[in-house]
C-alpha cells in the first residue's frame, strides 16, 4: 500500500513537471526571425519583413513556421523612401544581436536585379540618382528572412 502511494506521487510529479515545462515561457526561442535595424548615416530607416522560414527547437518539440509575403517591390509600394546621398552605406543589425549571412539586391519591377556589395553587415547603396527598392536576404542556421527598405538617391 505504501509503495502505491509513492508510485502515485512520483507519477503526479512527473505529470506536473511535463505540463509545466511544455507551457510557453519567455525562455523559448522566438517563432519569427529577429527584426532588422537599418541605419544610413546614423539614422534608423523603415524596414519591412517579407517572406521567411524559421525553425524553433523546444525541449519536447520542434516548430517550423513558413510565411509567404508579397514581393519586395509590392511591399515597397506602402513604404516611405529615405532620401540619401550617392554611394551611402547602410548598416544592418538585428534586434537580437545575431550576425546572419547577408545578401542584398535591388528590385526592378517584379524581378530581383543587381546584387549589392555587402561587407561586414554594411551594404553599399547605389550611386546613380533614383528611387531604389532594396531587399536584404538574411540567413541563420535555423532559418532565413527577407527585409525590404526604399531609398531615393539624390
Amino acid at each position: 500500500m505504501k509503495n502505491k502511494k509513492y508510485v502515485f506521487a512520483i507519477i503526479m510529479l512527473f505529470i506536473f513537471n511535463v505540463v509545466g515545462c511544455s507551457s510557453k515561457s519567455a525562455e523559448e526561442p522566438p517563432e519569427i526571425p529577429p527584426d532588422a535595424i537599418v541605419k544610413i548615416n546614423g539614422e534608423k530607416i523603415e524596414t519591412a519583413r517579407g517572406t521567411y522560414k524559421w525553425e524553433s527547437k523546444g525541449l519536447f518539440s520542434n516548430k517550423t513556421v513558413i510565411a509567404d509575403a508579397a514581393s519586395p517591390f509590392q511591399i515597397a509600394e506602402n513604404m516611405k523612401a529615405e532620401i540619401i546621398d550617392q554611394s551611402s552605406l547602410a548598416n544592418v543589425e538585428f534586434n537580437d544581436g545575431s550576425l546572419p549571412q547577408l545578401q542584398a539586391y535591388i528590385w526592378e519591377e517584379e524581378n530581383r536585379g543587381e546584387a549589392l556589395l555587402v561587407n561586414q553587415h554594411q551594404i553599399t547603396l547605389p550611386s546613380k540618382k533614383g528611387k531604389y527598392v532594396i531587399e536584404i536576404y538574411a540567413e541563420w542556421t535555423n532559418g532565413d528572412s527577407s527585409y525590404t527598405f526604399v531609398v531615393d538617391v539624390l
